[in-house]
Order: structure tokens, then C-alpha cells, then sequence
């Protein structure tokens, strides 16, 4: 991709939104494109990720695996957004692993060009804490679901974190969401029907309606 098209491309994504023309000219220039096809694993808690990763398209998962195989996912991302933020100033371990749940695009810039682009220009910084602290209240809240609440409040609660006036577009799979709420996918129809029925929620092809919330 050349440098002006990659310009163009980020130009637009809020974690870059107040750079100026000949910061961004310098970003496209020095950063990489990672491509990594549907299902591959790209990163996991072995492996060092340092530096700044953007997902410029696809779709991103990160994960953990228990003892016995299973699979919790913890975050979807979607292009514009950020990830490894935790291991971008540190040793570069995850605490997670990272596959792609489709095939995706990642804008990598490296620490020394990350630091001075940070130095020139703290905005960015602060946009990234405003991201931790977002991801960092929804794991909180993820954790509280999964311990203290039963399925339907689980879900009521991952769809009022998301909504947009009282609508939430399901850009993931079934099989995703059971994974992020902790149940089967069988189970999570199941549930859907039920708050459907009971006027929780409204279901609009891929959107979800939200009428009342759950007890």
C-alpha cells in the first residue's frame, strides 16, 4: 500500500484524529501492514507484541484458553481500534492471546517511532487511556456477569454497553457472543427467544432492540 493511500485510511480513526498533515505523512511512511488470514492465531501470551497495533480491517479476538481447552473470548475488535495496549509500553507479554476472525489488515508502528510520534503530539496517549479505561470497565463488568448474574442479565448487560439509542448491531457470530457471555451457542438462542418473548428485546436481522432491562 502506498504511504498516501495508508494516510488516508487512518486519517479518519480517532486515535489519530488530531495529528497534523506532516505527522501522518510520517506515520504512513514508517508504518508496516501485517495481513492475517481468517482463523490464525497472530499473537498469544508467548509471544512479545511491542509497539502500536491498529486494526485497519477484519476483525480481531482476544482470548484465553483454560486448562481444559475452553475458550473465553474477552474483547472483538473492528477497524479503528487499537490493541496490545498493555504490553505497547512494557515488556511486550500478553496477557491473552489474539486471532483473527477474519481475514485482517493491522497498521504496526514500531516503539521508536510510536515514542516520538507520543512525544510530539500527547493526545495520543491520552486517547489510548480513554480506550484502557473503556476496556478496563467492560472487563470489570464482564467479570461481574460471569460470576454474580444469570444468562439473560449477562447478555442485557453486554448489549447496553454497546448500544446506540436502544440498538446494537451484532457484527459478530453467535459462537463469538456465547463465547463472551460463557454459555453454548444453543443456549444463547435459547435465551434470545425467551427475552424476545418476555419484551426484553426486539430482534431486527442482525440488530438487537433493546425495550426494557432485564432484573
Amino acid at each position: 500500500m502506498q504511504p498516501l493511500d495508508l494516510k488516508n485510511e487512518i486519517s479518519a480513526f480517532p486515535i489519530f484524529a488530531k495529528l497534523d498533515e506532516s505527522q501522518l505523512d510520517r506515520l504512513a511512511e514508517h508504518a508496516e501492514v501485517l495481513r492475517f488470514p481468517k482463523k490464525s492465531l497472530f499473537f498469544s501470551e508467548d509471544n512479545s507484541a511491542q509497539g502500536l497495533h491498529v486494526l485497519l480491517s477484519g476483525q480481531v479476538k482476544l482470548f484465553r484458553l483454560a486448562e481444559d481447552g475452553k475458550e473465553q473470548t474477552i474483547f472483538v475488535f473492528g477497524p479503528g481500534e487499537p490493541f496490545c495496549l498493555c504490553s505497547t509500553f512494557s515488556d511486550g507479554k500478553l496477557p491473552a492471546n489474539l486471532g483473527a476472525l477474519e481475514d485482517s489488515r493491522v497498521l504496526f508502528i514500531r516503539p521508536p517511532e510510536f515514542e516520538r510520534l507520543v512525544r510530539e503530539d500527547p493526545t495520543i496517549l491520552l486517547t489510548m487511556m480513554r480506550v484502557m479505561s473503556r476496556r478496563l470497565k467492560e472487563a470489570m463488568n464482564m467479570i461481574d456477569s460471569l460470576s454474580l448474574k444469570q444468562v439473560p442479565s449477562r447478555l442485557m448487560a453486554y448489549f447496553e454497553s454497546r448500544h446506540r439509542d436502544g440498538r446494537v448491531t451484532l457484527d459478530l457470530s453467535h459462537r463469538e457472543l456465547a463465547k463472551i457471555i460463557g454459555i453454548t451457542p444453543e443456549a444463547l438462542s435459547r435465551t434470545l427467544r425467551k427475552m424476545a418473548d418476555n419484551g426484553e428485546i426486539r430482534m431486527d436481522g442482525t440488530d438487537i432492540i433493546i425495550l426494557s432491562q432485564a432484573d
